[in-house]
């Protein structure tokens, strides 16, 4: 049976899409499309990120925060990779939607949707258009939207990213401009952060390569570790700090791991005080949540790569 069927047989059951915590705008934006399908339930396990605020004021979407999974008939996981992203609300069964390069999930569910593209709602509008589902202004916008950010406003993306996002805003009715609206005021703020960041960065150079270390003073530290990426780092870590609660972000370029046999979630599991948090990703990219001294950990991750470029 495609996954297709499967959806069309949740709508009007008692559902949950589940996004993984800190939800961003394609995981939102993925959710509420299918949501929107089913007839079901949006919820995160704690939190969603702060971007996303606009979207879900313009979507008028109620969020479930730590929903209970087992009250559920069904559960899709939208847009997460690891159990760990999921926190205390992993359920026991479920299907699952998701895009990234490696999925931990896939063995656990009952069944889903993979395909390692640029989005999660790009996967779901492919299921909309099987399901020759009807796309209102919202869901458009919705989709839209998690394109657009995933792709980070299309500096990257595959060729469907694109062409679906082109189909998206001309079967709705909209613009890329109504789309880069609901983050403007945001990326100004943070625009401004990143810059701060970029500056205060520390550069290491280890067997040739480039290794940029720093901290961010908004909650937004995988968007300023990919900046500094596209800078021109072979790998970029930003840490940002609120109170004891930290959140480390990093990416690997490809290379480098290939040559050092590197993966960016190993890594941050072997450096020193990063044992008790919670690790996600995978090769070329690594997520970590704990509390903690953030200074210490940054200098840490610097000594477990020096450890490994320069050994």
């Amino acid at each position: 049976m495609k996954f297709s069927e499967t959806i069309a047989k949740m709508k009007g059951e008692h559902t949950l899409l589940l996004c993984h915590d800190q939800a961003d705008s394609d995981a939102i934006g993925a959710a509420y499309a299918l949501a929107r399908y089913i007839g079901g339930d949006v919820g995160v396990p704690q939190a969603v990120a702060t971007h996303t605020h606009r979207l879900i004021e313009e979507l008028e979407l109620p969020v479930v925060i730590a929903p209970d999974t087992t009250s559920y008939l069904h559960v899709v996981v939208v847009d997460a990779a690891s159990p760990v992203q999921l926190r205390e609300s992993m359920p026991e069964r479920f299907w699952f939607v998701d895009h990234h390069p490696q999925n931990d999930l896939q063995q656990l569910a009952l069944g889903g949707l993979y395909d390692p593209v640029s989005s999660t709602c790009q996967l779901v509008y492919r299921l909309l258009k099987e399901l020759d589902a009807p796309l209102d202004r919202k869901t458009g916008l919705a989709l839209a939207a998690g394109i657009m950010t995933d792709t980070i406003n299309f500096h990257k993306g595959d060729a469907e990213a694109f062409r679906t996002f082109g189909e998206i805003l001309d079967t709705c009715g909209l613009t890329h401009e109504e789309i880069q609206s609901l983050y403007m005021a945001d990326e100004r703020r943070d625009r401004g952060a990143i810059c701060q960041a970029a500056i205060q960065a520390e550069r290491h150079e280890m067997d040739g390569y480039h290794v940029m270390v720093t901290e961010i003073g908004s909650n937004i530290p995988t968007f300023a570790a990919r900046a500094l990426f596209d800078l021109g780092a072979d790998v970029s870590v930003v840490g940002y700090a609120r109170g004891e609660e930290v959140e480390i972000r990093m990416y690997i370029r490809q290379e480098l791991s290939i040559k050092h046999k590197l993966d960016a979630a190993a890594v941050f599991r072997t450096v020193d005080g990063m044992d008790q948090g919670i690790v996600w990703g995978y090769s070329l990219f690594a997520g970590y949540r704990a509390k903690g001294d953030l200074k210490i950990l940054l200098q840490n991750i610097v000594k477990a790569f020096e450890k490994r470029l320069r050994s």
